[in-house]
């Protein structure tokens, strides 16, 4: 028997002029020959048998039937909704993906955004790529290029929007519509006013599926420096903070402590990638004395950040790691510092930029605004505590990246004097999501003053 899903309906009402049909079921009654059940104007059922006189004696069966036509409706139903399901949790798993092969750019691919894609075919991965370099083939090309035959109605997951213009490449639009592919799958658009929705457009105009939104917050975070740069936001600030279990930044003041584990840091040298500067306090340069660069990725950088140290009354030495290095770096001071001093930072590479002051340390939005100036729009601080707090009580933050250690240090340097913030990450920002980093967790929250206008633009281009 085969009726409309929607349940026993009148004759008249799924067959009435114009109507579009809904979905059927087949339904097996019992044994023998499957009587049709007849829907009549009056609402009456009728079951039609060919045996004499059997009409009145099949009509009794009709309840019977009916709650076998509807469990069998619901149990298609239920399918419909677990298949709905499971396609949406291998969109994430897949797109999780993408974002880590993402990661692979970081320090080559800028101006671009990182980007990583995959073909996948029958629930499972067959080629993947990600935009190695600034001028080179992008990820979605590079992906094809490795499932030739196979992407043919393949899905299409990439952490960007397919590129619809002629840069340095040609639209990578083109190169999806060659391959066949059926479905794309795209966490938000690109930010970029030469694409900004046309990729998508034109792949659904050309019959493909395209699904944008999933992970959406997590592939922006991932390119936040360029989404900020692109929509016309001003500069990135991003706060990294490496705490023990119980909240400590290390053991006992004026020593350096390894806090995470080693997938992590090597996490983080791909976040500085991602950045042009790198922001600690005077403490941590005369302390811990860290290189700030980008050593732990695999193939390098094409260009290591800036380090910068927020410095108010000029203690950073002219001798340091960087200078030794031949590497340029920034010392931000308060105003009226020893002015020989200034100049033999600057005989060794470096470069003195003076700010205001904001109670007893240097102004830290002016020091936002004048890294800007001189080209470090992409701001990574890595603290010390005190730095890091002096972001956070102005406000002059985007995104904290938040790795936590299993071990407790005892009692030790703390990273917050609030408890509440120290153990249990009561900020007040947005948790975007927490992973696990070899045995680090790490969680990930953005400011939500700063992430409305994302958001927002967001809402408006259908991200």
């Amino acid at each position: 028997m085969e009726v409309p899903t929607g349940g026993i309906a009148r004759e008249r009402n799924f067959r009435r002029s114009g109507a579009t049909p809904g979905p059927t079921v087949k339904v097996w009654m019992g044994e023998g020959d499957l009587p049709a059940l007849a829907l009549c104007g009056t609402g009456r059922a009728h079951a039609r048998s060919s045996r004499p006189g059997s009409h009145r004696n099949n009509c009794r069966f009709i309840p019977q039937l009916i709650e076998k036509l509807f469990v069998v409706v619901l149990i298609q139903r239920q399918d419909v909704s677990a298949n709905a399901h499971g396609e949406a949790a291998l969109d994430r798993e897949f797109m999780t993906r993408a974002l880590q092969l993402a990661r692979l750019g970081a320090g080559h691919a800028w101006p671009n955004p990182i980007v990583g894609a995959l073909v996948v075919s029958a629930g499972r991965e067959v080629a993947s790529g990600h935009h190695r370099r600034f001028g080179d083939a992008h990820a979605e090309v590079l992906a094809l290029d490795g499932a030739g035959e196979r992407a043919r109605g393949a899905t299409l997951y990439v952490s960007l929007e397919p590129c619809a213009h002629h840069g340095h490449t040609p639209p990578c639009v083109d190169r999806i519509l060659a391959a066949g592919i059926a479905r794309v799958v795209a966490p938000a658009p690109d930010p970029d006013a030469r694409v900004n929705g046309r990729g998508i457009a034109r792949l659904r105009e050309r019959g493909i599926r395209v699904d944008v939104g999933g992970e959406a917050t997590a592939a922006v975070l991932e390119n936040l420096g360029y989404y900020r740069q692109r929509l016309g936001l001003g500069p990135t600030v991003t706060l990294k903070i490496a705490a023990s279990a119980d909240g400590m930044a290390a053991r006992a003041r004026g020593q350096r402590d390894d806090v995470t584990g080693a997938a992590a840091r090597r996490e983080v040298h791909g976040l500085r990638a991602l950045h042009d500067a790198v922001v600690v306090g005077v403490e941590t340069a005369l302390i811990d004395r860290p290189r700030l660069d980008c050593r732990l990725l695999e193939g390098g950088v094409d260009r290591e950040p800036m380090p910068v140290v927020i410095d108010t009354h000029l203690r950073t030495e002219a001798d340091n790691a960087w200078s030794r290095a031949g590497r340029p770096f920034v010392v931000v001071t308060g105003p009226h510092v020893d002015a020989e001093r200034a100049r033999a930072i600057e005989a060794r590479g470096g470069r003195v930029v003076d700010c205001g002051l904001a109670g007893a340390g240097v102004d830290v939005r002016q020091v936002v605004t004048r890294l800007a100036g001189i080209g470090c729009e992409r701001i990574l601080v890595e603290g010390g505590p005190r730095l890091l707090g002096s972001f956070l009580r102005a406000g002059a933050w985007d995104a904290l990246w938040w790795y936590r250690s299993p071990a407790g240090f005892g009692p030790g340097v703390p990273w917050f004097d609030d408890a509440a913030h120290a153990h249990d990450a009561a900020w007040p920002g947005r948790l975007v999501d927490e992973a696990t980093v070899g045995d680090d967790v790490r969680r990930r929250i953005v400011n939500p003053r700063s992430w409305e206008q994302i958001a927002a633009w967001l809402s408006r281009s259908g991200g």
